[in-house]
């Protein structure tokens, strides 16, 4: 019997197939490119457009081999059919958007889709069956089993195939990119009609007549072309949503009544902010390096936007910090609009974020964009009915010409700074005229990594002294660089260096610990040690610091009061909320706080009574004016009087003069410490002093600091 198909539904066919993996290609790069943060989304709003496309098309082959009896089969199996098309739509995004496809997952993969595609096309026969049993046709369905074998064979071939040209595709970055991933759509289409051919020589359906005669637009030709609009609406419809998403997040489709609590997906929580939900440092860098590898195989250029908000800390201290959280959350959907679906933004720090710009040709590809991120930070932000008004520098590093992905951050954030310099509220790319001082900076970073891991770091210690008896009652803790080439660097040279690279948090825990080292080893020396350890603004958001501190304490045998943490007047200030949960926490645990240079900025005198410290530290800037200033010396007797009645011990830093000493002591301070008595001294010398000192007591019933400091060092 002489079979004819209808040649349009064929073109058709291969119209939508090759429409559909073409969009297909566009799906899988999209989830390889995309975040964490809404991978999972858009994962299964693709799987189901890619399986509900190729049921679709799995229809319209229906129509060409089994004639208007398909329009019969919308039954329970053919729901079925579908279900396994989105199984195998969830299997083709699984597999071939990973980033590497190993040989069992290709394997496995391909199993899944060959023989779900078979499955899919016995159960619409099966729903066709069945809609005949009702009818006056009795139609059974039995197998060739040669050709069976080899429809299964094919289908397993073509799903290996099909699942190699995506993987290999989603990353293809050669000439005629479009051309390529059209060719491979249209030979897609091919196989596929092609597969379904032999899938229908596999069967033989008794007392079943194929009978399609026409050539032209016939009665089964209008529906398939209403099916094929409708995948091509389905998957723009996908796209439409997917990009929605990705700018704006799940609330855009959120419809209730009531808020809903907030789940927060842990299994990504050690790469995304948790306050702007945005990817962190990490996981920026390793998209970062990702992009990198992708624009080295397309031999393209991306670049790097370092965004700085300008003029945010006076809204913490103006507004609160909670004003400052929403301002930070508002900042993070403007970055997200302002760029495109390909480009992503991640916070790195407070106030600090950064944007990854993928494909782009030129530095004019670059400018609409960053244009956009000004434009958008620029615009007035409302909170709780308070108009904030800031804006933001960006700096624009360019790989690869401006250097690799470790310099590329640094050449970025040096530009920022040039902005900042410049006026603020713009940006700059990154140039020669930058350059030497992003080598420096860049220096630096590698050397700080270097000194970490080879432990040149060391502890300094100052003498703090009984102000009438000059008797030794602690020492400050201050460290210092041994640099193997530059000598001694202060840690006013590579703090800032060391906050900005993201290393200081490393530092400061070193601190500690070799704080409480310093004093178990005096132990063992036969020497009773108090020391005081500066603790770093950084420390402040770490939730387990009480915890680490008690766990030192109880490793190295330390008694509560030979280890004090000194909290800068500024720090304290700028971080009030969180600087008074701290102290709360620290009293509870029984560890000793004082406040450092006291004085240096607006600070109301009653405050002081509401907060759980032991001691404050007079800033050096009021005793060096303490003997010529009226003023000075009114407000260093003030204070010593307020802290007194508090219960609280008052240090002077920067005795330099015995005035000094003298102004002091008759004004009742506790406690000083300065060049008069000692410079900073390593813990031998420290140790070796205390020695002496201890002796001369014993000798003469004096404590004589000064007269030992030159000796001792």
């Amino acid at each position: 019997m002489n079979i004819h198909y209808d040649i349009w539904l064929i073109f058709l066919s291969l119209t939508a197939s090759g429409f559909a993996m073409y969009i297909t290609f566009g799906f899988i790069e999209h989830l390889f490119r995309t975040s964490s943060r809404h991978r999972k989304t858009l994962f299964n709003l693709y799987s189901v457009a890619v399986g509900s496309g190729l049921w679709a098309i799995h229809f319209i082959n229906l129509l060409i081999f089994h004639g208007n009896q398909a329009f019969t089969i919308f039954t329970l199996a053919m729901f079925a059919s579908w279900l396994v098309a989105v199984s195998i739509g969830y299997t083709l995004c699984a597999a071939a958007s990973k980033k590497v496809m190993s040989i069992n997952r290709l394997v496995f993969s391909g199993i899944i889709v060959g023989l779900g595609s078979y499955l899919m096309f016995y159960l619409a026969l099966s729903g066709l069956n069945e809609t005949n049993s009702l009818s006056s046709f009795s139609t059974s369905i039995s197998f060739y089993p040669i050709s069976l074998l080899v429809a299964i064979s094919v289908a397993l071939g073509a799903a290996v195939l099909a699942l190699v040209t995506l993987s290999w595709l989603k990353n293809y970055a050669g000439q005629h990119k479009r051309l390529v991933k059209l060719s491979f759509s249209i030979i897609t289409g091919i196989t596929i009609l092609a597969v379904h051919a032999i899938f229908n020589t596999s069967v033989y359906m008794q007392a079943q007549a194929v009978q399609v005669v026409s050539s032209a637009i016939s009665d089964k030709t209008l529906p398939a072309i209403a099916i094929v609009l409708g995948l091509v609406c389905l998957f723009l419809l996908a796209f439409v949503v997917a990009l929605y998403y990705e700018k704006f997040g799940v609330s855009t489709f959120q419809i209730s009544i009531m808020d809903k609590p907030n789940n927060s997906d842990t299994t990504h929580s050690g790469y995304k902010d948790p306050l702007t939900q945005l990817p962190n440092r990490r996981a920026f860098q390793r998209e970062l390096e990702t992009a990198a590898k992708r624009s080295t195989r397309a031999g393209s250029t991306i670049a790097l936007a370092y965004i700085d908000l300008d003029h945010f800390k006076p809204i913490n201290d103006s507004f609160g910090h909670h004003v400052g959280d929403a301002v930070l959350m508002s900042v993070a959907k403007r970055l997200n609009t302002a760029v495109r679906v390909c480009d992503s933004v991640a916070r790195i720090g407070g106030d600090e974020f950064v944007a990854l710009i993928e494909e782009i040709k030129s530095d004019e590809d670059i400018i609409p964009i960053v244009e956009r991120i000004v434009k958008s930070i620029k615009e007035p932000f409302l909170v709780g009915g308070q108009q904030i008004d800031i804006s933001c520098s960006v700096g624009i590093a360019v790989y690869p010409r401006d250097g690799d992905t470790e310099k590329l951050m640094i050449c970025a954030d040096a530009a920022m700074y040039k902005a900042k310099e410049n006026g603020k509220n713009q940006f700059k790319f990154f140039d020669a005229e930058i350059e030497y001082a992003s080598d420096q900076m860049l220096e630096m970073q590698r050397d700080l990594h270097s000194a970490i891991k080879n432990n040149q770091f060391s502890l300094v210690f100052q003498p703090k002294v009984d102000c009438k008896t000059q008797s030794p009652v602690g020492v400050e803790a201050l460290i210092r660089w041994n640099h193997p080439t530059k000598g001694l660097i202060l840690p006013t040279t590579f703090i800032p260096a060391a906050e900005r690279f993201g290393l200081i948090n490393q530092i400061n825990d070193w601190v500690v610990e070799e704080g409480c080292r310093a004093i178990h080893r005096a132990k063992e020396a036969g020497i009773h040690l108090n020391i005081s350890i500066n603790l770093a603004r950084q420390q402040f958001r770490n939730p387990n610091l009480v915890d680490e501190i008690l766990t030192l304490r109880k490793r190295y045998d330390i008694p509560a009061e030979n280890l004090m943490f000194e909290i800068k007047e500024t720090t304290a200030i700028r971080n009030e909320g969180q600087f008074k949960h701290l102290l709360r926490q620290f009293k509870a645990a029984d560890i000793k706080v004082a406040l450092d240079d006291f004085g240096s900025h607006q600070f109301s005198l009653s405050y002081l009574q509401h907060l759980n410290i032991d001691e404050i530290k007079l800033d050096k800037v009021f005793i060096a004016q303490i003997n010529e200033n009226k003023a000075s010396r009114a407000l260093v007797d003030a204070v010593i009087r307020l802290a007194h009645a508090l219960d609280l011990n008052v240090v002077a830093e920067g005795v330099e003069t015995e005035a000094q000493r003298e102004a002091l002591t008759d004004l009742g301070c506790n406690q000083m410490q300065g060049y008069l008595f000692s410079k900073p001294l390593p813990e031998e010398n420290l140790f070796k002093l205390l020695k002496q000192l201890n002796t001369n007591f014993e000798s003469t019933g004096q404590f004589l600091v000064a007269d030992y400091q030159t000796e001792a060092a």
